[in-house]
């Protein structure tokens, strides 16, 4: 029998853990419990009560308090927002909608200032008590459905709609890092020949005095094109996938797989995908026979200007666009 005390497991990361932690501590300042109490305590309950009076009919006011729960801890009242507008993300958290379900739809997309920037702005401020009926009546189904309310299952309720939106918040920024890394990368090549940029674009002029230009946008997160007097010739269209999860891998490069699918419909021969881990070539041609990226390469690998991937990288650029490598 072999002795378990010689097996050895990798000792796995918790690095998405404390992004949610950190985020979190942040979130529950502005839209949850601790928020809304700060502002029930500055405000004189009988302004409050009256509002609920008017607001909220007295049966689901009577529920509520039937739990030792005061009206406003479940309904939104016209006040409550005005005194703070990011706590309308407290109520949207409470009755399980999300950013894009609520702030997508007809007329809720208005109030989205609320929330992001706390503020409401000078056209929204006569529909705040229009927003508080309807999100009454959201409230109520709730709490018809559930039988029950307690200030447990009400933070519960708001933490099982937070864990998606932080997820894709998290999985966001791990993106635009990548994106920023990768255009640095970029930006260390093409420099002696950059004729103009901005936060998004890079024209350069190469070494036949032709307009080559290097867009940062989405699907593909990277086109570099030739500008021509008869138009535009697609040359390198590049996905980039930052994330460090190894296990996703192959799911993330399915996603580029579609992208480079439009690209060479588009005319783009060149077709590049960026990871940031390692995978199995052999297990990734089993998943995806037909692959329409044509390079693969390592963002870990690339951001070291003495490695060989760097030099590959540097290399296949500057043939494309026709301008000079130099070393860094």
């Amino acid at each position: 029998m072999n002795d378990s005390s010689d097996v050895i497991f990798p000792v796995m990361s918790p690095d998405l853990q404390i992004s949610f932690y950190f985020r979190f501590q942040e979130i529950k300042n502005f839209y949850l419990g601790e928020a809304l109490q700060r502002v029930i305590t500055s405000i004189d309950i009988p302004t409050i009560d009256n509002q609920l009076a008017i607001f909220v009919p007295g049966q689901y006011l009577n529920k509520i308090s039937s739990f030792g729960i005061r009206g406003e801890v479940f309904f939104p009242v016209p006040l409550i927002i005005q005194t703070s507008p990011y706590l309308l993300a407290y109520y949207r958290l409470l009755y399980g909608l999300s950013k894009k379900d609520f702030y997508h739809k007809n007329y809720f997309y208005k109030f989205a200032a609320l929330e992001k920037n706390g503020r409401i702005p000078n056209e929204t401020v006569k529909l705040i008590p229009a927003l508080c009926r309807s999100l009454i009546s959201t409230g109520h189904i709730l709490l018809e459905a559930i039988g029950t309310v307690s200030i447990e299952i009400i933070r519960n309720l708001q933490i099982i709609t937070i864990g998606p939106q932080l997820r894709g918040g998290i999985l966001n920024k791990i993106g635009q890092d990548a994106n920023k890394e990768v255009f640095n990368i970029i930006h260390h090549i093409i420099e002696p020949y950059i004729s103009s940029k901005t936060d998004r674009s890079i024209k350069i002029m190469n070494e036949a005095g032709k307009e080559v230009s290097i867009i940062f946008s989405n699907d593909p997160d990277i086109s570099i094109q030739d500008i021509l007097p008869t138009g535009i010739n697609p040359i390198v269209a590049i996905e980039i996938k930052g994330g460090r999860d190894a296990s996703n891998i192959y799911n993330r490069i399915g996603e580029a797989e579609k992208s480079h699918e439009s690209a060479r419909e588009k005319g783009f021969n060149h077709r590049w995908t960026i990871v940031r881990v390692a995978f199995d070539r052999d297990k990734l041609r089993r998943k995806y026979p037909n692959l329409r990226t044509t390079q693969f390469f390592n963002l870990d690998s690339l951001n070291d200007f003495s490695s060989k991937e760097y030099q590959r990288f540097m290399e296949l650029f500057c043939s494309l666009v026709s301008i000079k490598s130099h070393q860094s």
